[in-house]
């Protein structure tokens, strides 16, 4: 273990003639070597950021159901159980309030004509009208219109 600090380095990162690409990788080099000599490094680190995993993968459903419950039934010994409980409820909360969400919006759906055109309860007319042309009028005149008095439609506004 070398107790030199870090920067007493005997390398130079600001060499006038060194360009910028290879100081970086100089002082990326020399971090390493440092990391490499502290005993720490050498075992492992281990930040303690209180991301790592413990309870079971999401794609579980029966297991953290269990602990779910068990954050109505049992008061947690620790804040990792805790933790825990609060992860595996958040999982069927999320997954309520959504399904709870549809079934308000079905149920009562908006009264918008935004919402008439495009709610789920009309994909099948939307894809039909897609493939058959539809009944409506195109939006775009298709073809010019012939006879038209622009001077009187003018005066009448």
């Amino acid at each position: 273990w070398d107790s030199r600090p870090f920067f007493g380095c005997k390398a130079s990162f600001h060499h006038p003639h060194m360009s910028m690409l290879a100081a970086a990788i100089a002082r990326g080099c020399a971090a390493q070597r440092l990391q490499c000599r502290t005993p720490i490094m050498q075992w492992g680190a281990r930040r303690c950021l209180g991301d790592s995993v413990v309870g079971p993968p999401i794609t579980d459903l029966q297991a953290n159901a269990r602990i779910a419950s068990s954050f109505f039934t049992k008061s947690p010994v620790s804040y990792g159980e805790f933790k825990q409980q609060c992860i595996s409820l958040r999982l069927f909360a999320f997954a309520a309030v959504n399904i709870g969400i549809c079934v308000a919006l079905f149920r009562d759906p908006p009264k918008s004509s935004y919402w008439q055109r495009m709610s789920p309860a009309f994909y099948l007319s939307h894809l039909k009208s897609l493939f058959t042309g539809g009944g409506s009028p195109p939006v775009f005149l298709t073809e010019r219109r012939e006879g038209v008095d622009v001077p009187s439609i003018v005066t009448q506004l």
